[in-house]
Formats: C-alpha cells, sequence, structure tokens
C-alpha cells in the first residue's frame, strides 16, 4: 500500500521500542507496564518543583512550554478563560475548531489581549461616551479593565483606568469627567523596545504606556503588568512581545475548500504562532488535501496534525506537511471509537509515532509528537513522556476546574460539579447542527460524563499533577523533563493482577 512502511523503518520502530523497555509483540497502555524505580540524587520533589525549567518542552523550534500540557480543544474544556488560565501556568490552549469563526477569532483576540506586555490596537473609547458605554465594551473582553480614550483623530488623550471608575455609581458619567484627567499621559514611539518601556514605566510609576506613530495617532499599548508578568507568573507562554501564545484551529470537512483557507488566513491575521488542523480521522485523502494546501499559502505556519494512532500515519502526516503529529484515537475518557474496533493502546501508539518523529528529525526537519487523551495520572503523563511524547493533551484532567468552559451546576448532594462532552457525543453533534456546521447526527462515538466535581482552579490542579510528575522523576533520578524522555525505562507487562495491587481499592 501507498503508506506502508519499510523493513528499514520497521526495524528502527522496533529498535526504538526495545530501547524503551516497550514490547514489540502487542500493543500495551498506561496500566500495562510499570516503572522501576532508579538510583537517584533527587534528595527531594521539592527541587524539580521549585526550578523553572524542570518541565520545560520543546513543541517546535523557537515554541516551549515550561509545562507539557496542552489543554484539549473541547467545546466544553477550552475557551478564552481556560486558554489563559492554562498558559499563565506554562501550557498551551488552542480554541475548538468546532464552534464558529467568529468565536474562535473572538477567542484568539481576547487570549491575546490578556495580561499582555505589548497590545497592537488596544481597546479605545472616545471622551465623550458614558461610563456604562466604557463597561460594556470591557465586559466583551474579560480581564480588560481600562480603556485608552482617544480623540477624533485617535490621539490618545488619556487612560480610564480602573481605579477612576471602580467606585463610581453614576453609570451616565462622561468618559472624560472620569478618566485620570490630573496625571500626565505619556507616551511613547511606536518602535520602543520592551526594556526601554519598561525604564519609563518605572520611573514615572505608570501602568500603561500608550504608543503613538509619527503622527501621533494610537498604534500599540504597554502595560506594567505585562511586561514586569515574569515576577508574578515565571512559567507563563509568552512571545516576545510578552503576548500568551495564540494558536489556531481549522477542521477539514468533506472538502477543504477556499473557505476553510480564509478561516486560516484570518486567524493569521490574529497573530497566530502555530495552527491546529483537527479531524478525529487525520490518516485521510481529506487531511492531506488540508495540510497541502495550507502548507503551500502558509509555508512558514507550523502546523500541528491529528489524530492517527498508527506510525503509519504519522509517517503520511509529516511527510504531508505536518510539524507536530497528535497521537491517540479512542483513548479519551469521553471517547468511544475503540467501540466500532478501531484504534491502538495508547502507550505503544504515542511510543510508535514518535519512533517516526526521530527518524524525521534524523533528516534536518522539525517533528514532534503531542499524546491525545488516555492519562488520568501523573504517572500516565510521565510514562507518555517517555514513550516520546513532547506533550500531552487532555481535557478529563482539566474539565474539573473552575476556568473551564462549561458552565458548573449543583448536583443533589450540594457538589459543586460539571458535565465533560465528548466531541463525539450525540449531545455534541446535536449542538453542532443546531450551530449549523454539522448536517446530520451521525452514530455517537462520544458520550456525557455527567457531574465531574469542581475541584480547584487551573493552576491548584495543575500543581497537583505537577507534584505527581515531580515524584515521579524523583524516583527516577532525573530533574527534567528532558532527562525524563531521554533515561526512562519501562519494566516488563505486568499482569492484571500487578496493576490491580497497586491502584486504589474501594
Amino acid at each position: 500500500m501507498q503508506y506502508d512502511l519499510t523493513k528499514q523503518e520497521w526495524d528502527f520502530i522496533n529498535n526504538y521500542l526495545q530501547s524503551k523497555g516497550l514490547p514489540v509483540d502487542r500493543n500495551v497502555t498506561f496500566g500495562d507496564i510499570p516503572m522501576p524505580d532508579m538510583y537517584s540524587e533527587v534528595r527531594s520533589r521539592s527541587e524539580i518543583e521549585k526550578a523553572v525549567d524542570s518541565f520545560t518542552t520543546e513543541l517546535y523550534p523557537g515554541i516551549k512550554l515550561r509545562i507539557p500540557f496542552v489543554l484539549a480543544n473541547m467545546v466544553c474544556v477550552s475557551d478564552a478563560e481556560a486558554i489563559v488560565a492554562m498558559e499563565r501556568e506554562g501550557g498551551l490552549g488552542i480554541p475548538p475548531q468546532m464552534i464558529s469563526r467568529k468565536e474562535r477569532l473572538k477567542i484568539l483576540d481576547r487570549v491575546g489581549r490578556a495580561e499582555s506586555a505589548y497590545i497592537k490596537n488596544p481597546l479605545t473609547i472616545g471622551p465623550n461616551k458614558t461610563l456604562a458605554e466604557a463597561k460594556k465594551l470591557m465586559d466583551e473582553y474579560s480581564g480588560i479593565n481600562s480603556l485608552v480614550v482617544v480623540d477624533e483623530n485617535k490621539k490618545p488623550i488619556g487612560i480610564l483606568s480602573t481605579r477612576d471608575w471602580a467606585y463610581e455609581i453614576d453609570e451616565n458619567r462622561k468618559v472624560l469627567d472620569l478618566m485620570g484627567g490630573k496625571r500626565k499621559l505619556y507616551k511613547a514611539a511606536q518602535d520602543i523596545s520592551l526594556s526601554e518601556a519598561s525604564k519609563i514605566l518605572r520611573k514615572h510609576r505608570i501602568e500603561k504606556l500608550p504608543l503613538i506613530n509619527r503622527k501621533g495617532v494610537l498604534t500599540g499599548l504597554m502595560t506594567a503588568y505585562g511586561l514586569f508578568y515574569e515576577r508574578h507568573h515565571p512559567r507563563a507562554t509568552r512571545d516576545d512581545k510578552g503576548r500568551f501564545l495564540k494558536v489556531g484551529s481549522i477542521g477539514v470537512g468533506r472538502n477543504f475548500t477556499s473557505e476553510h483557507l480564509k478561516e486560516v488566513e484570518l486567524q493569521v491575521r490574529k497573530g497566530i504562532a502555530m495552527l491546529l488542523i483537527d479531524t478525529a480521522r487525520a490518516f485521510s485523502i481529506n487531511t492531506k488535501e488540508a495540510v497541502e494546501a495550507v502548507k503551500k499559502h502558509f509555508p512558514k505556519l507550523p502546523l500541528i496534525v491529528g489524530n492517527t494512532s498508527t506510525p503509519e500515519g504519522a509517517k503520511a502526516l509529516f511527510e504531508w506537511g505536518a510539524d507536530i503529529v497528535k497521537v491517540g484515537i479512542g483513548p479519551g475518557e469521553a471517547c468511544r471509537t475503540r467501540e466500532i474496533g478501531v484504534g491502538i493502546p495508547q502507550l505503544s501508539a504515542v511510543a510508535k509515532c514518535a519512533a517516526i518523529a526521530e527518524m524525521v528529525r534524523k533528516s534536518g526537519r522539525p517533528a514532534t509528537i503531542i499524546a491525545d487523551g488516555g492519562m488520568k495520572s501523573p504517572g500516565d503523563v510521565a510514562k507518555a513522556l517517555i514513550a516520546g511524547a513532547n506533550a500531552i493533551m487532555s481535557g478529563s484532567m482539566f474539565i474539573g476546574t473552575e476556568e473551564s468552559a462549561i458552565e458548573h451546576y449543583w448536583n443533589d448532594q450540594g457538589l459543586k460539579v460539571k458535565d465533560y462532552i465528548g466531541s463525539a457525543s450525540s449531545y455534541a453533534q446535536r449542538e453542532r447542527i443546531g450551530r449549523g456546521n454539522l448536517n446530520r447526527e451521525r452514530r455517537a462515538e462520544g458520550v456525557v460524563v455527567k457531574g465531574v466535581p469542581v475541584i480547584g482552579t487551573m493552576k491548584e490542579v495543575i500543581d497537583q499533577i505537577l507534584g505527581g510528575l515531580a515524584s515521579f522523576m524523583s524516583y527516577q533520578g532525573v530533574r527534567t523533563v528532558a532527562e525524563l524522555r531521554e533515561k526512562g525505562r519501562f519494566d516488563k507487562p505486568q499482569s492484571p493482577a500487578g496493576l490491580y495491587e497497586g491502584v486504589k481499592k474501594k
């Protein structure tokens, strides 16, 4: 067949599996394979937890994550608030491709503005607008609490900051009367460096610095909170202008059309650093046409493409133009694709695809793997990394956070809970039909997991997972994820009784 692997490729894959301690004669997943404890000079897992770069991983040249977590791009999980919460802690978030183009662009805009050092085209308001109008504008962008006040020529004349309006009860008052008019408005040239902007902000003890062109027209904004962000959030995923990283998303459909390309172009204009081409069945002609079309029109745009679960699929995706391949068919908590008989146990799937990625890297091209789904614990995360994943993607591990996209409710026991809605569930399909981006309901390959307890904020949940991952690493005698991936070796497969021995008994 066209994408069959050669004997040399299979030999490479089998040697890779053996080097990791994984069997070549059967496919296994996380619970099948135990990890031995190794001699360790790590005195305490806190040594690992406290180091900023312990969990750093590289997805693509120049794009590093300080924690190897990608938020699942599911409608119930990922929105602007959840993406910002994840990237604040060092991970990555991606808008769901199943929502409308307008909604995706709005999420990208909100992510790009949130807690940013540099804001291109900042939100503005006229001096004769009311406080009510200002509040309405700020409410559209969660986390935005101040506006640049501009005249009819778009020249900045003041800042309406939180301290100007927070205690005002008359919402009919004009912005001109409320803005900090007695404070001198400091401005800077639009090409000022971050370091120079920092000096001005420090010297004058101001929070916002409007940037102007030669005609005095507002073109950007520097913020003190964003410029000194690393003091508060040292692991945050940000670009060279101090903005959260924006990643676009697109589906493939039956055919990849000019409308799809237009959607990609609109997201590129929003400043995306990467694009996810997302489909449940990526090893397909549909995806081939999509990847080749995007690469032709946007050759420098890094592409995440998935999903597949075979080395043949990974090989094809890399050949078509993928830079990062998302691996996993059926392992997710709310996924039921395995019921139709398709899918490879996740640990073997990740390892085999990671072997293909290593072969591609040896040829001089970027190639990395994201393990998508199946991880239920820090130990599973660690095993996916050892198998060769550069990062893991999960929805089930983060649906129970305060920031996940779906609304919470209270169950009969008075617990705060959320529903985890599989993207291929009947419920999700009906939602898509209602939005107009699905023509009919198909056999459900996902379910709704109802009543998942809300257990904390994104930060609290991530800290718990990282604590477990650090403990795992201390048992292995390694201090970084890079060391874990390089040195970690699995033991021989265990029996069901061996797995039962180590799990929590009910």
